[in-house]
Parts: structure tokens; C-alpha cells; sequence
């Protein structure tokens, strides 16, 4: 009974212990790059002048991965928005609810549609659009195509601290590190349409992806085999107590749309 007790003791003592040793162990990835566009086109016509004489609409934020409800299409397309602002403070960016006005609910709602499942504005629609110019002249889209999340597990060498090599130089591991890893992807398309000259005036595409981790314990580098499997209902609960949660959706999109935002025509030195 006795022995029973100290065994359970000993396994709550290393709970504890390795709980506070992984609370501050989380890393986030992929947060200092900036995402590139891939596909990119633009026709000539869409200069850095051309855009700010003409003014630009966000049309809205539509999503093909799963469908968004009214009040994550207007945080998304606000966000669209106010990104775009933050980088390119220069251009007159009209909010979304100036292109439902001046579209009107209908045709506003068909472009949408037409949009998240084809992927672009047939000619048809670009002439319904004409008498929109007095107020601005493109039309800002964003495509969601991919957000998916994913899970795994790395096992990583620990360095000694301080760090020691053995006679031939290299690095003394006693420790493997477990790292559970929550990466999250998404791919994202932009459009401005050009409504005086019915064309695509830019579009462009950009896969980004982050990652959160956490490793909620290590293990030996020669653990022995008894050990291993005496700690596996230990280790169990750690690695689902302590899964990192991917980036959320807001973030990368934030991230995404300041990107876009870069790439827009600047104005030329002299």
C-alpha cells in the first residue's frame, strides 16, 4: 500500500514539475516574414496616381473553405479595410457599406455569389457597375481558398546549457525534447476590378502559414524501456493538456492583407 502511495506521489511530482516547466514554452513561427504574392498581374493602366484620383471600394470578403455569416463578412471585410490603411495611408479606401448602398442589396449579394464560386466578375455584371463610377472607380475582393489546420510532433536534441561536446567536438545530448506543433495555413486571392475599363486591373495570390509550440516534456536521449513505458499515461496527459492552439484566423488574415497592401503601385520617386 505504501509503495503504491510513494508511486502515485512520484507521479503527481512530475506533473507538477513538468507543467511549469512548459508554460513558458511556447513559440510562435513564421511571425517576422513577410508573405509573398504569388500570380501577381496588374495592367498597366493601375498606377499609384490612377488609384488615388479614382478612388478604391472594398467590395467584400468571401470565403469558398466554408461560409461566412453577415458579421464575419463585415469584421473581414473592416479588417480588409483598415489593413489596407495602415500601409497605404495615401488612398481613399471606401468602406463596405458605401458598396452596398450605391450596388444596391441585390446586385451587391450577386456579385458576392458569383465571386466566391467562380472566382472573378463576368462582363455583365462589370456593365451593371458603370454608374457606380461617380463614387469610385475599383473594386477591392478577397477570396478565402484554403484555411486549414494541422497537428504533429517533433522530437528535438536539447543542448546543454552550458553547452558541452565530447572529445571529437560535437554536442553532448542528454536530452530529447518533445514539441507538439498546431500550424495553421491559408490561401488567399485579391482582385481590383477596374470599373471604367471593365478589365482586372490586379490580382495575386499568397499561401501563408504559422505555427504555435509547446513542448510539454523531454525524454532521455537512452531512456530505458521500463522507465518509457511506466511514464507513457504521464506523458498521454501532457501532450493533451498542453496542445498549442494554431494562430487564429484573424491573425494571418491581418497579416495577409498588409501584404497586399505593399504591393499596390507606389508613387514615383522624381
Amino acid at each position: 500500500m505504501a509503495d503504491r502511495f510513494l508511486q502515485i506521489l512520484s507521479c503527481a511530482r512530475m506533473i507538477i514539475l513538468l507543467l511549469l516547466s512548459s508554460l513558458f514554452v511556447v513559440i510562435c513561427n513564421g511571425c517576422a516574414t513577410i508573405p509573398e504574392i504569388v500570380n501577381l498581374k496588374q495592367d498597366e493602366s493601375f498606377t499609384h496616381d490612377e488609384i488615388v484620383a479614382g478612388k478604391m471600394v472594398v467590395c467584400g470578403v468571401v470565403s469558398i473553405v466554408n461560409d461566412l455569416d453577415e458579421s464575419e463578412s463585415s469584421k473581414y471585410a473592416d479588417m480588409l479595410r483598415d489593413s489596407f490603411l495602415s500601409v497605404r495611408k495615401e488612398f481613399v479606401i471606401l468602406p463596405v457599406e458605401e458598396a452596398v448602398q450605391r450596388l444596391g442589396k441585390d446586385l451587391y449579394q450577386a456579385i458576392l455569389c458569383d465571386y466566391k464560386y467562380t472566382g472573378e466578375l463576368n462582363l455583365d455584371l462589370l456593365k451593371k457597375l458603370e454608374s457606380c463610377q461617380t463614387a469610385f472607380r475599383y473594386l477591392l475582393l478577397v477570396r478565402i481558398i484554403e484555411n486549414e489546420v494541422s497537428k504533429s510532433t517533433e522530437k528535438r536534441p536539447r543542448s546543454e546549457i552550458p553547452p558541452k561536446t565530447d572529445w571529437k567536438g560535437n554536442p553532448i545530448v542528454k536530452e530529447i525534447d518533445v514539441v507538439l506543433i498546431a500550424k495553421r495555413r491559408i490561401s488567399v486571392s485579391v482582385d481590383v476590378y477596374d470599373l471604367k475599363k471593365r478589365i482586372l486591373a490586379l490580382s495575386g495570390e499568397i499561401n501563408e502559414s504559422e505555427s504555435n509550440e509547446r513542448s510539454p516534456y523531454s525524454e532521455e536521449k537512452d531512456e530505458d524501456i521500463i522507465k518509457s513505458f511506466t511514464l507513457i499515461p504521464v506523458r498521454v496527459f501532457l501532450e493533451v493538456t498542453l496542445q498549442p492552439s494554431a494562430p487564429s484566423t484573424d491573425k494571418l488574415l491581418h497579416k495577409i492583407f498588409k501584404a497586399f497592401a505593399q504591393n499596390m503601385p507606389c508613387r514615383h520617386r522624381k
